[in-house]
């Protein structure tokens, strides 16, 4: 028997050189939220006949019901078009009870970055500093897009004391506005990932496909990508995840306890 078909052990394999088929070790999630905008729902934009633009959260498309479909694990939408960590935390999640113990999932995948970029390029959100967050109470945090954040990591924490987060920065044109805001992102997800137990980083950004003039040939449908694009998003979202498990399995030995207090203390928590 060779273990390598079953569990690739690769000290130098890096996030996306192995594509699983069939959601490989994210299995043991069970259950999974994303929290997140357009491009985490599915979402089509359509231009009609006579030029009226319709914008729809088609949730049967997005990445989150690939991932589903293929791990068999419970999965919930915690997203909408148009989604920033400001409307999140300050409307959103208490419109729609989400904050509620009874959707408390497992794991929790945040993509929320793209809109934020856009109100700070507005001037109607500031990046923010570690001195906007009150690691200890959320609601000590500033209103800037890191306080925001650190709010959401927190708030999901808890209603799901021992869950795994994962800040995810997706693979996306990076103009030249947005850039410098991308590569802060990329530093505060770092950051938080190495201060705060069970988080960590995807960063489809830098690990990711380049969206180039024939990456989008191929996967968008004006500015939100195709169904065939949320598919390959769902691949990719799949296979570094289970990159994360198979790179950190001593921080999994315990996930089926999660949502009870019961532990073994021999063991990572």
């Amino acid at each position: 028997m060779n273990l390598n078909e079953f569990f690739l052990d690769d000290p130098f394999e890096k996030p996306l050189d192995h594509l699983v088929p069939d959601g490989g070790y994210c299995g043991i999630l069970k259950s999974v939220a994303c929290i997140g905008a357009s491009l985490d729902s599915g979402e089509i934009e359509i231009f009609d006949q006579t030029g009226k633009r319709f914008c729809i959260d088609k949730y049967e498309y997005s990445w989150l019901s690939y991932f589903g479909h293929v791990t068999g694990n419970l999965v919930r939408h915690f997203t909408r078009g148009g989604m920033s960590t400001k409307e999140y935390v300050e409307e959103y999640a208490d419109w729609h009870g989400l904050w509620d113990r009874k959707l408390a999932c497992n794991a929790y995948v945040i993509t929320l970055s793209g809109n934020d970029i856009s109100l700070m390029l507005r001037g109607d959100l500031e990046f923010g500093s570690w001195e906007d967050i009150d690691l200890q109470d959320y609601h000590n945090n500033k209103k800037s897009f890191m306080g925001y954040y650190a709010t959401i990591v927190q708030r999901c924490r808890e209603i799901s004391p021992r869950c795994r987060i994962f800040p995810t920065l997706c693979f996306q044109k990076a103009t030249g506005q947005r850039l410098p805001y991308l590569k802060k992102m990329q530093a505060f997800f770092q950051e938080l990932s190495e201060r705060l137990p069970f988080v960590y980083f995807m960063d489809l950004f830098q690990n990711g496909p380049v969206v180039d003039e024939a990456f989008e040939k191929k996967f968008f449908m004006n500015g939100h990508m195709t169904p065939a694009g949320y598919l390959l998003k769902g691949r990719l979202f799949t296979s570094y995840l289970d990159y994360i498990i198979r790179h950190n399995l001593d921080d999994f030995t315990q996930i089926a306890t999660i949502g009870e207090d019961l532990y073994d203390p021999k063991y990572t928590w």
